[in-house]
């Protein structure tokens, strides 16, 4: 469910890099962020009365192989917000790094060491293994700005070296091992989010000066959303799934990286790029959002495995 509060802020964040670059409304943006935030809230309370009154249940969720990689979206969560929240209140945008941040480090650490000391079955493997990883990229995204360097380069390279790791996991169960079910298949989506959110960190870790290793994370970036783009019949069809929520935040993060790109690199393709993602990533959103809305009226938005 937190995955809607990272795909809304994440669309609201480069709804606001559109506005400083190229005119767009701002409320746009604000828009998205407040129900960001409200979702955000409700959520948080929700699943803290969860965590309070059923326990067993949520043990048994975080002891599930590919449920458990979903929990660290709360973290993930967090610093999306801490993103957006900064230009209107710096206290908020700190409590919320510093919140997300710390919760995602227990969160990477318990897994991995979790798939080190347990044999892992990989006909169950599914590109969510990434959110772990990806939250540790987008850390510098949010805690840079806020004069947090060091601390972000410590959890850039946490994300940078174990996505290379987990990027040939992954490629190898999708390559070698029985197709995912319809339920995973919208998690392809996360191949997206590293380079995507490399990128702006390198971009925030530079002061906007890409670079080759910028070039690198940009053109890795464009190729997988063409890449994706090929396959969109395939990720999203059949039931519908709360998981295709899991395509939203990697569309979003690639719209801002390309925005961000275009400001270090101005031409008539990268505005190109970085107009059309935007519009994809708008519209993807916006039509899982409607997909969701449509199947909570009828009562089945929530699927049992």
């Amino acid at each position: 469910m937190f995955a809607t509060v990272m795909g809304i802020g994440g669309l609201a964040n480069a709804w606001a890099a559109a506005h400083r670059m190229f005119g767009f409304p701002i409320w746009v943006s604000q828009i998205l962020l407040g129900i960001a935030v409200v979702v955000f809230g409700v959520l948080f309370v929700a699943h803290l009365a969860k965590f309070q009154l059923c326990f067993s249940a949520v043990k048994e969720e975080f002891g599930h192989p590919v449920r458990s990689s979903f929990f660290p979206t709360t973290s993930v969560a967090a610093i999306v917000l801490s993103i957006g929240l900064r230009d209107y209140s710096i206290a908020a945008a700190q409590a919320l790094w510093w919140l997300g941040a710390s919760a995602h480090l227990v969160f990477s650490i318990t897994l991995i060491r979790r798939w080190i000391l347990h044999a892992q079955d990989e006909g169950v493997l599914t590109p969510a293994w990434f959110i772990p990883i990806v939250g540790n990229i987008l850390v510098p995204v949010g805690g840079v700005p806020l004069g947090h360097g060091e601390i972000s380069w410590f959890f850039f390279s946490i994300g940078l070296v174990f996505w290379l790791v987990f990027f040939t996991i992954v490629m190898h169960r999708v390559l070698f091992v029985p197709a995912m079910s319809q339920r995973s298949m919208p998690t392809l989506f996360i191949l997206l989010a590293p380079p995507s959110i490399g990128l702006s960190a390198y971009l925030a870790f530079t002061h906007g000066q890409p670079g080759a290793l910028g070039d690198i994370f940009f053109s890795l970036a464009l190729f997988i959303a063409i890449l994706l783009a090929s396959l969109g019949r395939h990720l999203a069809h059949g039931p519908f799934f709360m998981s295709w929520w899991a395509m939203t935040f990697p569309a979003c993060g690639w719209a801002g990286a390309t925005l961000g790109y275009y400001q270090a690199r101005p031409s008539i393709a990268t505005a190109s790029i970085a107009a059309l993602a935007l519009t994809a990533a708008t519209c993807v959103l916006g039509w899982v959002a409607a997909q969701t809305v449509r199947h909570m009226l009828s009562g089945a938005a929530f699927r049992e495995d």
